[in-house]
């Protein structure tokens, strides 16, 4: 297995190294973006509950949403444009925390085909430099050569398929995460200013 993809020379090293950073940055993505990890049940729990609103908060491991009611609720004395502007600027800082690696992934996807496609040109003139050199007797020269420059095309796609449809995912759960960690702030700016939003 090692052998016929190293036939496509000093590319598949980078491709390689793609291939590593990618799935690491996918399992990475699968985990940070877990629902019950930016939502936690017992933070959606005081949210809707009747009493006054306390969050405990866990200095160890806080979640998004953690962060932005935090946000708010520090500012509960103050008005309400304050703490508005208290969860924009939360919500801010959270959706780059979610969208941490998702360029680099991107990038991957970009790149790699293209990578794959440079080391297949150069694999062809390896090959026609070595018809120039042999002649077309031996047409084994000419096929073999050719299978093994396309390796290199092939095990780029094969890493810029998976990366893109993970980019792509990870982008749109990203984008409604975000949306939901808006409207769980201005739900609580609601709860905290009745007064004041009516």
């Amino acid at each position: 297995m090692i052998e016929p993809l190293m036939s496509g020379g000093w590319v598949m090293i980078p491709l390689a190294l793609f291939s590593v950073l990618a799935l690491a940055i996918c399992f990475n993505r699968f985990w940070a973006l877990g629902y019950e990890r930016v939502f936690p049940s017992f933070i959606q729990a005081a949210l809707t509950d009747t009493e006054p609103i306390e969050i405990t908060r866990n200095e160890s491991h806080p979640s998004p949403l953690q962060n932005v009611v935090t946000g708010v609720l520090n500012h509960r004395e103050d008005s309400v444009e304050i703490a508005v502007s208290a969860m924009e600027d939360a919500l801010l800082v959270e959706v780059q925390s979610l969208e941490r690696y998702l360029t680099t992934l991107g990038t991957i996807a970009s790149i790699s085909p293209l990578l794959g496609l440079l080391g297949t040109v150069l694999g062809m003139i390896e090959v026609f430099q070595a018809l120039n050199t042999t002649g077309a007797r031996d047409p084994s020269v000419f096929s073999g050569g050719i299978g093994e420059a396309l390796v290199t095309t092939a095990f780029g796609l094969c890493i810029a398929i998976p990366a893109l449809i993970c980019h792509r995912h990870f982008q749109r759960r990203v984008n409604e995460f975000a949306q939901q960690l808006e409207s769980e702030g201005r739900i609580l700016i609601g709860r905290l200013f009745k007064s004041e939003t009516k």
